[in-house]
């Protein structure tokens, strides 16, 4: 009611001060009233890709000051912004107390079903059995939960901070103990698993090439490794399990800020096809406190490296002009925002953003919008 055009463009964003804010991508405005779910979000927010009028998003921590809450899943209505459903991570059938909600929600539109990775060591699938009706702008659920609880043979720190990624019947996720596995969503039970060595907050980056050809890349912090550890980057076969290549730098250790990949990887199309970017942070035997570097998607070999001032938890996101040429947006706790070449790697261009930027750039057409540490939200033109 606020805000009303034929061509508006929502930017939704979940952040870190409890609310959920509504800006016109154009100029910023606000669209509605923020949804103030009262604790922190470390994650991003999701909506229905079917069009319906549903909001997922999940609770980081569980303090505010001195208000306490268990971690909850919250699935808002749109149409009034008012709470439709929400789940507790305080699971009594999990085997971690930790309840918390870092992971995106997925939302298989065929058969009306949510997925939600949780830190507790449970991935819950739920038939949502919606009903939508646009005309009378009303919208119900009613979720139906068959949910996967598991053990790691790596250590107690059960939960899944990355997005998981889904193809066709197939989950994928890595926990905290570094547990890597891909599960049939149909019975719920393990198709293969394998350990990446750490901790991983990095989401899995899918890539289908053919019916035959299913890669998946994964990239690990330093964490439980502490001191002299390393970040592995991986690519495996996404159907067997199969590792096809391993690459590892070296990171500096940090209990309150960790080294390594914490970034999920760019990946390349068009000009860039043959290429996936990561972000590495603090690595040591770079020049700087980080590293941007582009990698050949076939053999992991460097193809280019560029050496950062500053640590990167922010994603690097890629654009193309109308030939498909690529470009490269990656920001730093700098507070950098830079603009790459992303075939040769040349520094473009870059601003400041005033702030540490640890979220990732979403992009529509030339506008990039991005949060910073600084409290604020940021709509930045490619020109």
């Amino acid at each position: 009611d606020k805000k009303i055009k034929s061509d508006l463009k929502e930017v939704i964003y979940g952040t870190l001060d409890g609310n959920i804010y509504f800006l016109d991508l154009e100029d910023g405005s606000k669209t509605r009233a923020p949804i103030n779910t009262g604790f922190p979000i470390k994650g991003s927010v999701s909506v229905d890709p079917r069009g319906y009028p549903l909001l997922f998003a999940g609770q980081g921590i569980n303090t505010n000051a001195n208000a306490q809450s268990d971690c909850k899943l919250r699935i808002f209505n749109l149409l009034d912004q008012s709470l439709l459903f929400e789940l507790s991570g305080n699971d009594p059938h999990a085997y971690r107390a930790w309840n918390a909600f870092d992971s995106n929600a997925l939302i298989d539109a065929k058969t009306d079903t949510l997925i939600q990775a949780g830190e507790n060591g449970i991935i819950y699938t739920a038939k949502l059995n919606s009903e939508y009706d646009e005309s009378e702008r009303k919208i119900s659920i009613n979720p139906e939960f068959s949910n996967y609880r598991y053990n790691s043979p790596y250590g107690t720190g059960l939960g899944v901070e990355n997005s998981p990624v889904v193809y066709r019947n197939l989950i994928y996720f890595v926990d905290n103990t570094g547990f890597l596995q891909c599960v049939d969503l149909n019975t719920l039970t393990p198709v293969w698993a394998y350990n990446v060595t750490d901790d991983t907050d990095s989401t899995l980056v899918l890539e289908e090439i053919s019916d035959n050809e299913v890669f998946l890349y994964t990239a690990c912090e330093v964490d439980l490794q502490k001191d002299g550890g390393s970040a592995y980057i991986r690519k495996f076969n996404a159907l067997t399990g199969k590792l096809l290549w391993e690459k590892s730098f070296k990171c500096h250790y940090d209990a309150n800020v960790n080294g390594g990949v914490l970034a999920t990887p760019a990946m390349g199309e068009y000009a860039v096809s043959h290429l996936i970017f990561y972000n590495i942070a603090k690595t040591v035997n770079t020049p700087g406190y980080g590293l941007l570097c582009a990698m050949d998607k076939n053999t992991g070999d460097i193809v280019w490296q560029v050496p950062q001032d500053f640590y990167s938890w922010s994603s690097p996101v890629l654009v193309y002009d109308p030939k498909g040429k690529g470009y490269l947006v990656a920001c730093d706790s700098g507070g950098k925002m830079s603009l790459y070449d992303a075939l040769s790697g040349k520094l473009l261009d870059s601003i400041s953003l005033g702030s540490n930027v640890e979220g990732s750039p979403a992009v529509y057409d030339n506008m990039i919008v991005i949060g910073t540490r600084g409290q604020k939200i940021i709509g930045v033109k490619i020109k």
